[in-house]
């Protein structure tokens, strides 16, 4: 394997012994790769030119092998800048992706029946319900166009983003209004809600809050689906900080200022809290950590230390095949893409996968991918993905 990276190094190495080093460099541990890395390190570096022609020809071949490279963990960002671009490259994504699935030995592209075509991915596209039952489609409204409510402004701003913004102090209003966005199969969308925080909303998801946190003396939100926050720090008339309370069916998450991400789909066995950043506590009692995940299954709360990067696959635009089991990535697959999963008796229950992939590709690339396993075959008709041995 030295033999290759070397060979790499000097942007010697052809598309085939790409492939074969990819996969040896993630099986590595972290402390073998820190010691493949530093030896060559203390060499002489390739020259720029070098650097550039190789990452090339590297991502080239992730692009046509259907490898997709997540954002670099934060821990690595130090010696990344140490590193060439090309050893960076390799280096990362043998420590943070499983690149190749375990058998290749499918090779088949997935069936389309006769007359149905390959599906996009989703888009940004939310419905916003107002508290006097008005139905708004957020991706029909436009850019810059301001809907007015009881002194708060509505906009879609420039980066596809609702915005709301206080147009005069609703302090002293005798009622409180709350809106619902709703997100369908196949959609997404990002919030700005009064207080600042900002909300990513995932597929099939939806999220209800009030137009003035103010006027309610408490940040609360309820979520159905799976949400991203940035939660915003706000003081309160006493100059004490105020909570942000995210309800779900089986958690309530509170916190103060902070990043992290809450999955509560109805069709998933579990509602699990991912925190990257600040603290949150879990139903008045587990406190988490940056780092750590919170699943609750039954009413019952385990924690345990995770990759947050990998939990966060859906914001940043990608699927991550390596946590969940077949069924559960098949349900992402069928928000993501608006699309029925319909098992055949002869289908698995699970497959082991890995790997990351983009989810601006058609539902076919994905597919394709699962399949390559060899152990199970999908066919499209329409809407419907066929699912068998």
């Amino acid at each position: 394997m030295r033999a290759l990276y070397s060979k790499f190094l000097q942007n010697q190495l052809s598309a085939a012994e790409i492939r074969q080093l990819l996969p040896q460099l993630a099986a590595q541990s972290e402390a073998e790769l820190h010691a493949i890395i530093g030896e060559f390190m203390s060499r002489e570096e390739p020259s720029v030119a070098g650097e550039e022609e190789s990452l090339a020809k590297i991502l080239s071949v992730i692009h046509d092998e259907h490898i997709h490279i997540p954002p670099k963990p934060t821990v690595f960002r130090k010696l990344y800048k140490k590193m060439s671009v090309a050893a960076a490259i390799l280096l990362i994504s043998g420590l943070g992706v499983y690149l190749y699935l375990e058998s290749r030995k499918g090779n088949a592209a997935i069936e389309i029946a006769a007359g149905s075509n390959d599906l996009k991915p989703g888009t940004d596209r939310a419905i916003l319900k107002l508290s006097n039952g008005l139905q708004i489609d957020l991706g029909q409204l436009g850019k810059k166009r301001q809907i007015r409510q009881d002194g708060v402004s509505i906009s879609v701003g420039e980066d596809g983003q609702i915005v709301y913004q206080a147009l005069e102090d609703v302090g002293s209003k005798s009622s409180l209004d709350y809106n619902t966005i709703s997100t369908p199969r196949g959609g997404k969308f990002k919030i700005l809600l009064p207080d600042s925080t900002q909300v990513w909303l995932n597929a099939s998801s939806s999220l209800t809050y009030p137009t003035s946190f103010t006027h309610a003396g408490i940040r609360k939100v309820k979520l159905a689906g799976e949400a991203y926050f940035e939660v915003s720090k706000q003081l309160n008339s006493g100059g004490k900080s105020m909570e942000f309370i995210v309800s779900t069916e089986r958690q309530e998450v509170k916190v103060l200022g902070t990043h992290f991400n809450v999955s509560a789909y109805e069709d998933e066995v579990a509602t699990s809290t991912t925190l990257l950043e600040g603290s949150v506590l879990l139903n008045g009692k587990t406190m988490l950590r940056p780092g750590q995940q919170g699943v609750n299954n039954d009413n019952a709360i385990t924690v345990k230390s995770v990759n947050t990067l990998d939990y966060i696959d859906w914001k940043t635009g990608d699927f991550n095949l390596k946590n969940d089991d077949f069924r559960t990535i098949m349900r992402k697959i069928s928000r993501w893409y608006d699309v029925e999963i319909i098992y055949k008796d002869s289908a698995p229950e699970n497959i082991k996968l890995g790997g990351w992939i983009s989810r601006e590709k058609n539902i076919s690339s994905i597919l394709n991918l699962i399949q390559k396993t060899g152990n199970v075959h999908f066919k499209l008709e329409g809407r419907r993905v066929i699912v068998s041995k």
